[in-house]
């Protein structure tokens, strides 16, 4: 522990695996899904430290001409804050937070083009159930059905003050809203009004309608 905490060993130990561990959980903030095993973090964040070295000497001339334009003033604190250190300190944290967000970005939206995929991110989705899919971030409001396998079925309201839990170990889901439903098809809210925790074992589906749908409020 103590040889990993010399000054040689911390500064390869943070250009090679803390930096790529920063970008991984900048990116993770981004995505929903199962919290990996470790070593599968351990493996990613070393391909993802390599990732940001190449980027980093890609970056280097652009940093390097920026800092030739900066007044004596600024570079002067920049130096004083960093220890004289300023680009080891942008290589191992400001820049993979910055990539972390970016690739965060690119696979919340979709962008999971084959250049990203090779940039360690060989995932088709960045989701691992189909239930983190469905209430992700992406997830606007909508008029939901759950429907239980003993035939039970309840109407509700799935919008901002809802929520979906991603655990492995259990789900639920809470509707700010129920409605009943009439004989011909209308949807009419609760009198009271109610809300409800949702238990989803023995579940058989969950249909989503657009919030664009017309209902009854009273």
């Amino acid at each position: 522990m103590l040889d990993l905490l010399s000054p040689t060993n911390f500064d390869f130990f943070a250009r090679f695996f803390l930096a790529g561990f920063i970008l991984y959980s900048v990116r993770s903030r981004y995505v929903l899904g199962e919290k990996p095993k470790a070593t599968e973090v351990v493996v990613e964040a070393v391909v993802l430290s390599l990732i940001n070295q190449l980027v980093f000497m890609i970056l280097t001339p652009t940093f390097t001409g920026l800092a030739g334009v900066l007044p004596a003033s600024v570079l002067g604190l920049v130096n004083f804050v960093s220890g004289g250190r300023a680009p080891f300190f942008i290589e191992v944290l400001i820049l993979p937070a910055t990539l972390g967000v970016m690739f965060g970005l690119f696979l919340r939206n979709g962008w999971n083009s084959a250049v990203l995929s090779r940039m360690a991110m060989p995932i088709v989705h960045p989701t691992r159930r189909a239930y983190d899919f469905a209430f992700g971030e992406n997830r606007r409001e909508s008029f939901v059905i759950v429907t239980y396998a003993d035939g039970t079925t309840v109407y509700g309201f799935f919008g901002a003050n809802s929520l979906a839990a991603s655990d492995s170990e259990r789900s639920d889901l809470y509707l700010e809203q129920l409605y009943d439903v009439e004989d011909d098809g209308t949807w009419v809210a609760t009198k009271p009004p109610k809300a409800a925790l949702l238990m989803l074992s023995d579940l058989r589906s969950i249909e989503f309608i657009p919030a664009t749908t017309e209902v009854q409020d009273e």
